[in-house]
């Protein structure tokens, strides 16, 4: 299936249609070949559809519905735009009046001005569009700018996520590297302290037995003096007491 745009010859123009694009409501520019809503031809020269015009019932009820042109404020007649219209009004819309050698002096006034009417709506819409497309380039360019933006604080924040867990296993890797190098330095410490002590015992010992042994009569006096129950002795006087004598029992 082609997707592409047909020729010019190819696209099917209905001209009864496009005769007709012209009329249009001057309020609200609804077309007229849409048929959405009813059109009025108002007696001041202007096309108003239903939507945008305000009637007003008369004073009697034959009397013909006066509308309130919402372009000019004047308070006018108005019929609606069918084949219904009389002949002088529906010559209002005739596609080629001078062709039937109608006044086309006043019909073409009347439908130039429409023209012109839809021309410059045309031509405000077409700025609107012009400005709303510059709107959509500029929020396009800046929506790619943040996407950008954003892409690169994402790679920056993976890489500092990446370098965080990097520093992480470093200090986790030289803390276990230091607590093996103190157990090891505790395991070879801890044999030598034992072999000290021990060795501190025995010279202690043969220290201790070798003082008393070749220690002279002064010094072992002296030690003999700072043993407790001595100096327990040598603190109170001493107290002259009965010499208790042998119980020798015996029968004469």
């Amino acid at each position: 299936m082609n997707n592409e745009d047909p020729d010019e010859s190819e696209i099917i123009i209905d001209e009864a249609k496009a005769s007709k694009l012209w009329i249009h409501c001057n309020c609200c520019f609804e077309h007229y070949v849409d048929q959405q809503s009813m059109l009025f031809l108002l007696a001041c020269q202007h096309v108003i559809c239903e939507k945008c015009v305000t009637a007003s019932l008369g004073r009697i009820p034959g009397d013909a519905p006066t509308y309130t042109c919402p372009i000019c404020r004047k308070n006018v007649r108005g019929r609606q735009v069918n084949n219904a219209l009389p002949t002088n009004l529906k010559d209002m819309f005739h596609p080629e009046p001078w062709r039937d050698g109608l006044p086309h002096d006043l019909i073409d006034a009347f439908q130039k001005a429409n023209i012109s009417s839809m021309d410059t709506h045309i031509a405000k819409k077409e700025k609107e569009e012009l400005k709303l497309d510059k709107d959509i380039q500029l929020a396009r360019t800046l929506c790619q700018k943040h996407y950008l933006e954003g892409h690169r604080l994402r790679m920056a924040r993976k890489q500092l996520e990446f370098r965080a867990r990097k520093i992480s296993h470093i200090v986790k890797i030289r803390r276990e590297e230091a607590q093996r190098r103190l157990t090891q330095r505790r395991r070879a410490e801890s044999p030598k302290q034992t072999d000290c002590i021990l060795q501190g015992t025995k010279n202690s010992h043969s220290r201790s037995g070798s003082a008393v042994s070749y220690l002279p009569s002064e010094t072992r006096a002296r030690s003999h003096l700072s043993d407790p129950e001595t100096k327990a002795a040598l603190q109170y006087p001493a107290i002259a007491s009965f010499v208790h004598h042998r119980n020798n029992s015996f029968v004469l």
